[in-house]
Protein backbone atom coordinates (compact mmCIF):
# COMPACT_ATOMS: atom_id res chain seq x y z
CA UNK A 1 0.00 0.00 0.00
CA UNK A 2 2.95 2.31 1.03
CA UNK A 3 4.81 1.51 -2.05
CA UNK A 4 1.71 1.98 -4.52
CA UNK A 5 1.13 5.61 -3.48
CA UNK A 6 4.98 6.66 -4.06
CA UNK A 7 4.82 5.59 -7.77
CA UNK A 8 1.40 7.50 -8.46
CA UNK A 9 3.16 10.30 -6.73
CA UNK A 10 6.45 9.70 -9.12
CA UNK A 11 4.05 8.82 -12.14
CA UNK A 12 2.36 12.24 -11.99
CA UNK A 13 5.54 14.19 -10.98
CA UNK A 14 6.67 12.76 -14.47
CA UNK A 15 4.19 13.08 -16.40
CA UNK A 16 4.11 16.78 -15.34
CA UNK A 17 7.44 17.31 -15.74
CA UNK A 18 7.46 15.40 -19.06
CA UNK A 19 4.86 17.82 -20.24
CA UNK A 20 6.79 20.90 -19.21
CA UNK A 21 9.79 19.01 -21.48
CA UNK A 22 7.49 19.17 -24.10
CA UNK A 23 6.97 22.60 -24.15
CA UNK A 24 10.44 23.05 -23.52
CA UNK A 25 11.19 21.25 -26.67
CA UNK A 26 8.34 23.36 -28.98
CA UNK A 27 9.38 26.60 -27.93
CA UNK A 28 13.11 25.57 -28.63
CA UNK A 29 12.21 24.90 -32.02
CA UNK A 30 10.38 28.02 -32.81
CA UNK A 31 13.46 29.65 -31.61
CA UNK A 32 15.73 27.78 -33.84
CA UNK A 33 13.36 28.20 -37.07
CA UNK A 34 13.36 31.84 -36.32
CA UNK A 35 16.95 32.21 -35.62
CA UNK A 36 17.85 30.43 -39.47
CA UNK A 37 15.28 32.95 -40.49
CA UNK A 38 17.28 35.29 -39.34
CA UNK A 39 20.52 34.20 -40.43
CA UNK A 40 19.29 33.69 -44.05
CA UNK A 41 18.06 37.22 -44.15
CA UNK A 42 21.29 39.03 -43.02
CA UNK A 43 23.30 36.86 -45.70
CA UNK A 44 20.69 37.53 -48.60
CA UNK A 45 21.98 41.07 -47.09
CA UNK A 46 25.45 40.43 -47.15
CA UNK A 47 26.02 41.75 -43.79
CA UNK A 48 28.70 40.15 -41.26
CA UNK A 49 26.75 37.89 -39.32
CA UNK A 50 29.02 36.09 -37.43
CA UNK A 51 27.35 37.26 -33.97
CA UNK A 52 23.53 35.72 -35.82
CA UNK A 53 25.58 32.51 -36.86
CA UNK A 54 26.83 32.20 -32.85
CA UNK A 55 23.14 32.58 -32.20
CA UNK A 56 21.73 30.10 -34.47
CA UNK A 57 24.48 27.09 -33.68
CA UNK A 58 23.36 28.39 -30.14
CA UNK A 59 19.53 27.67 -30.50
CA UNK A 60 20.53 24.35 -32.75
CA UNK A 61 22.16 23.06 -29.82
CA UNK A 62 19.30 23.85 -27.43
CA UNK A 63 16.78 22.21 -29.54
CA UNK A 64 19.25 19.07 -30.17
CA UNK A 65 19.84 18.22 -26.68
CA UNK A 66 16.40 19.27 -25.34
CA UNK A 67 14.81 16.78 -28.53
CA UNK A 68 17.42 13.81 -27.70
CA UNK A 69 16.50 14.43 -23.51
CA UNK A 70 12.63 13.78 -24.63
CA UNK A 71 13.48 10.91 -26.80
CA UNK A 72 15.49 9.56 -24.19
CA UNK A 73 12.69 10.10 -21.63
CA UNK A 74 10.04 8.10 -24.06
CA UNK A 75 8.35 11.38 -24.28
CA UNK A 76 5.73 11.71 -26.54
CA UNK A 77 3.70 14.99 -28.00
CA UNK A 78 -0.51 14.45 -27.47
CA UNK A 79 -0.81 15.79 -31.12
CA UNK A 80 1.26 15.84 -34.65
CA UNK A 81 3.59 18.57 -34.91
CA UNK A 82 4.55 20.06 -38.30
CA UNK A 83 8.44 20.54 -38.47
CA UNK A 84 8.16 24.44 -39.81
CA UNK A 85 4.41 25.55 -37.98
CA UNK A 86 4.44 29.34 -37.73
CA UNK A 87 1.36 29.61 -36.00
CA UNK A 88 2.43 33.23 -33.64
Amino acid sequence: MIFKKRTTRYNNLKAEYDQILLQEVDHARKDYHQAQDSETALVDARVNGHMVQAQTALKKARFTYLYKEAKRRKTVANGPRLYHQSDE
